[in-house]
């Protein structure tokens, strides 16, 4: 279970290479277009000018949920699922934008090296992490090398395990390789920290007169279409946007109506009835409860039901309720009472069952079993013999263990057995020859089963409420109605702002379909009811707004702003101009003289100014002495004087600010993957069909 099950977690690596490095495609070219439930448009996005074909992306997206599944012996769940999509299309534009660059620049791992990172002196940390004791967590090389001299005699699908876990660890080398190369780039000259000495540490003690826009009211500026225009194409540039949707939309929740209480009610004080008679009561409430039963026994401490505490001190098949819990009904009997220890320690022996109904292993077991009781040595077979590599280099011990730690037919065999006891069971890994080797104390543990009845809305509520939203959206089916029908107060309008790769909408249950219909309709369309969990949805698409500059008629408002404050700042420069001396100017506009000091080139803002970039640029060229013109700020317009400038202090040794410097160009190749995509040019139309 140990190693293989580590390697397994591993491909947990192939998850973390979407953040460091990429998986190169290894299934090659096994899709051929056709016709699917795609429809014409078969892309998912574009890189580089190539298109990616929607089934050929959706083949590798199902292949990599599939080896998932098999890797991990589990149905992927919807978060799983969501991973996996962002890792092919991660891999892809990976392939497309780093790949080609690694592969131009001659990047490589050589043989040598990955026997280095394997069984060198310093492996891969993935490579400690998987063959670690899971006690002590200390590296054991050794068994790295009983590993590998194993592989040939392992089942072929451990053998596929270790040849993509060690595919992993090369490519994400190869891209540690590539970025640290960029990283390394960067050089931090002398005169380079110098500079970034003198903006930091040369201060200037400042006063200052300003004027703020927020005294001049906004309603009291008139601009003309002209300025406005005029101000939209000058700051175009601050109105650059991603793609997104405006929805407004009306929701129709779906809540349990009074019948619908009444007969929870009834059936659940029916139900306790049959409970407290019932001689089968795991039967029963896997038959009749809304929560499976919890065949667990919990002592005091870790009871997760403060509520059935009480049952430690009652006979089984005591019956409480009903009584509430969350939003549903419950009945509560305590079905088992036992004294087991709080932890065990265990050494086991395995042997792999490949194919369902094979008995050999069992059969092989039992004769060890018999060998053991005769004198064998256990830890010495299980060396020898047990397929669990982790455990065998320790003679299969496992160590102490709580309960539920392992899986449940192992579990019981420890926790319901006593000490000395070799027992042989079955679980998912194959069959195990188990020795309970020592057990802790012993503490009285409580089962209690329990009947749930979700107090959930009848299919009545359910189509009544349906037929209220289909009434709204058939009697307002047009951008004009519903918004009268919105702002008359007949309903209550919600408003969501999203964009493509958005999975999720407050108050809303997986509102995935209601993202795509809004990326693929047109501005002011209606959309007829939609379900989320239990909800319906009518929704409005009230704005489009497209990557790019924002067309004037999306942020119009905010060019309006901008316009007046442009103007307030041109009425503020003039009222400013020509004054010497700043108390004459303070008392001409009505304002006082602040002062501030230690202001740097480097400052982000400056006490009682606050975040003024522009300003702040410009006092480190004012001398002693000097007053400045007035200038346009972000709050205001503002007049300053320098009343004492402070040298930075010589130094001989700039090392420190080189270690800055570099560290901030480290940052910046950190984004050299965004930059990539930028050159290539990447667009991402999964919202389509995900």
């Amino acid at each position: 279970m140990a190693v293989i099950g580590k390697i397994r977690e591993k491909s947990a690596l192939l998850m973390i290479i979407i953040g460091v490095a990429m998986l190169a495609f290894i299934l090659g070219d096994l899709f051929q277009s056709g016709q699917s439930f795609f429809g014409g448009d078969n892309s998912v996005g574009e890189i580089g000018g190539d298109n990616i074909s929607a089934i050929d992306f959706n083949n590798q997206y199902e292949i990599a949920i599939s080896r998932w599944e098999m890797q991990n012996k589990s149905a992927a769940t919807e978060e799983i699922r969501e991973s996996l999509l962002e890792q092919v299309w991660n891999d892809i534009v990976r392939e497309k934008v780093v790949v080609s660059q690694i592969n131009e620049l001659g990047i490589a791992v050589s043989p040598q090296e990955l026997f280095d990172m394997i069984q060198g002196n310093d492996p891969h940390p993935q490579v400690k992490q998987a063959f670690s004791n899971p006690q002590t967590g200390e590296f054991n090389p050794a068994q790295v090398l009983q590993f590998l001299k194993s592989l040939e005699t392992m089942p072929v699908e451990n053998k596929n395990q270790w040849l993509l876990f060690e595919d992993g660890i090369q490519k994400e080398r190869v891209s540690s390789k590539y970025f640290n190369l960029i990283k390394k780039g960067f050089y931090a000259p002398t005169a380079f920290a110098k500079r970034t000495q003198q903006e930091q540490e040369e201060k200037r003690s400042i006063s200052f007169v300003a004027k703020r826009y927020n005294l001049v009211a906004d309603s009291t500026i008139s601009v003309t279409e002209e300025e406005k225009l005029a101000y939209y194409k000058e700051h175009k540039n601050e109105y650059k946007q991603d793609a997104s949707r405006t929805i407004e939309y009306v929701k129709f929740d779906v809540t349990p109506s009074t019948v619908d209480i009444e007969e929870t009610k009834k059936w659940i004080t029916d139900a306790a009835v049959e409970f407290k008679s019932s001689t089968n009561d795991s039967a029963y409430v896997m038959f009749n409860s809304d929560v499976p039963f919890d065949a667990n026994f919990y002592s005091k401490n870790n009871m997760p039901y403060v509520a059935d505490s009480n049952f430690f001190s009652s006979e089984v098949g005591t019956t409480v309720g009903p009584f509430e819990e969350g939003n549903a009904l419950v009945v509560a009997k305590l079905t088992g009472v036992k004294m087991v220890p709080d932890s065990v320690k265990a050494r086991h022996i395995l042997l792999k069952s490949t194919e369902p109904g094979d008995s050999t292993a069992y059969f092989k077991l039992d004769s060890i079993k018999n060998v053991i009781q005769k004198g064998g040595k256990f830890d010495e077979i299980a060396k020898t013999t047990s397929e669990d590599v982790g455990s065998a280099i320790e003679g299969g011990d496992l160590g102490w263990f709580k309960e539920g730690q392992m899986v449940p037919e192992f579990n019981d065999a420890c926790f319901n057995g006593k000490k000395g006891d070799l027992t042989i069971v079955k679980t998912q890994f194959g069959f195990h020859l188990i020795e309970i080797t020592a057990q802790g104390d012993k503490v009285k543990k409580v089962q209690v089963g329990k009947i749930y009845r979700n107090i959930e809305p009848s299919n009545a509520t359910f189509d009544e409420i349906f037929a209220k939203a289909s009434t709204f959206y058939s009697t307002n089916n047009s951008s004009e109605s519903f918004t009268k029908a919105t702002e008359s107060g007949e309903v209550f309008k919600l408003v969501a702002d999203v964009k493509a790769s958005d999975k999720t909408i407050a108050g809303l249950d997986s509102p995935r379909e209601l993202i795509r219909w809004a990326f693929k309709g047109e501005k002011g369309e209606i959309s007829a009811p939609f379900q989320f969990g239990q909800s319906f949805v009518v929704a409005h698409l009230a704005e489009i707004r497209e990557e790019g500059i924002a067309p004037i008629e999306q942020v119009e408002i905010q060019v309006e702003l901008g316009a007046k404050k442009k103007k307030k700042a041109e009425m503020f420069i003039n009222e400013m101009k020509g004054f010497t001396n700043l108390q004459e100017l303070a008392s001409k506009i009505g304002g006082t003289v602040e002062a501030a000091n230690d202001v740097a080139f480097a400052n982000y803002s400056v006490p009682v100014m606050g975040q003024e970039p522009r300003i702040i640029g410009m006092i480190p060229t004012l001398k002693k002495g000097q007053m400045s013109i007035p200038l346009e700020g972000q709050t205001g317009v503002f007049v300053v004087l320098v009343n004492e400038v402070t040298s930075a202090p010589a130094v001989t040794d700039y090392s420190s600010y080189k270690i800055q410097l570099e560290q901030m160009y480290g940052n910046n190749a950190n984004r050299a993957f965004e930059a990539l995509q930028n050159k290539f040019g990447v667009t991402d139309e999964r919202y389509k069909f995900y």
